[in-house]
C-alpha cells in the first residue's frame, strides 16, 4: 500500500523533528547543522532540513510547537480542576507539574528537557524560550496568578528571581532526564516536580536583603 504525498511530507516531517531533537539535546545547538540532521535522518537530500523548514531557527520553534501543544492542555485541565482559593504552591504546581507530567507520560529515553536546556543556555537562540507570540493564554493565566499572589518586591528583585526560576526549572529537569536516560535515576518525575514545586517556593517568597 503506498501512501500519500502529505503523509510521506508529514512523516519526514516528524522524523528530521525527532532527530534534530536529539541530535541538539546531546550535542548542543551551535555544534549541529542542518545538513547532519538530514544525514542521520537518513535523507538522500542534505538540504532536506531547508526544504521542510526554511532554517534552523524555524526547526528549533517547530521542536519547541510540537511539545507545548501537548503540554499546554495538560496545564489547561490542572487549572480547570483547582478550586478559586490559589496560593503560591497551587500557581507553581501548574508552572512546574504540567511539563513533568507530559516527560513521564513519554517513557524513556526523553530528550525534550535536555533540548530545552541546551536551547536556554545558547547565546544566539536562548531567548527562543521565552517569545511572547509563543505564551500561550493557560501559561499568561499561571503567570499572572502567580506574580499577584507574591509579596511585594522590588523589579530588581523580582527580575532576578524570575531568572533563577527559569533556570532552576530547565536544568533541574534536564539533570534528571540525563539520569533517566543514563539509567540512574533515583527519583521519579513527580518526586522532581514536588521538590522543584518546594524549592521554587522558598526562591520566590525569600525574603530581600538586597536589591
Amino acid at each position: 500500500m503506498t501512501i500519500g504525498r502529505n503523509e510521506q511530507v508529514a512523516l519526514t516531517r516528524g522524523l528530521l523533528l525527532r532527530t534534530a531533537e536529539r541530535m541538539f539535546a546531546e550535542e548542543g545547538i551551535s555544534t549541529v547543522s542542518n545538513r547532519r540532521i538530514s544525514e542521520a535522518a537518513g535523507q538522500g537530500n542534505n538540504f532536506a532540513v531547508g526544504y521542510h523548514f526554511g532554517g534552523k531557527l524555524e526547526l528549533l520553534r517547530a521542536i519547541l510547537g510540537h511539545h507545548n501543544s501537548a503540554i499546554e492542555p495538560i496545564r489547561r485541565t490542572m487549572l480547570s480542576d483547582l478550586g478559586p482559593q490559589m496560593g503560591m504552591r497551587e500557581w507553581i504546581s501548574c508552572l512546574v507539574r504540567p511539563q513533568t507530567d507530559y516527560l513521564r507520560s513519554l517513557g524513556t529515553p526523553t530528550y525534550f528537557a535536555r533540548f530545552c536546556a541546551q536551547v536556554t543556555t545558547d547565546p544566539k537562540y536562548g531567548p527562543l524560550l521565552y517569545e511572547q507570540k509563543d505564551v500561550s493564554e493557560e501559561l499568561i493565566s499561571v503567570l499572572t496568578g502567580m506574580y499577584a499572589a507574591l509579596p511585594s518586591l522590588p523589579p530588581s528583585v523580582l527580575e532576578i528571581r524570575d531568572t533563577m526560576a527559569r533556570n532552576m526549572i530547565v536544568l533541574t529537569l534536564a539533570d534528571h532526564e540525563r539520569a533517566c536516560a543514563a539509567g540512574e535515576a533515583s527519583r521519579t518525575w513527580e518526586d522532581v516536580g514536588e521538590q522543584l514545586v518546594d524549592a521554587l517556593i522558598g526562591v520566590w517568597l525569600a525574603p530581600v536583603t538586597h536589591e
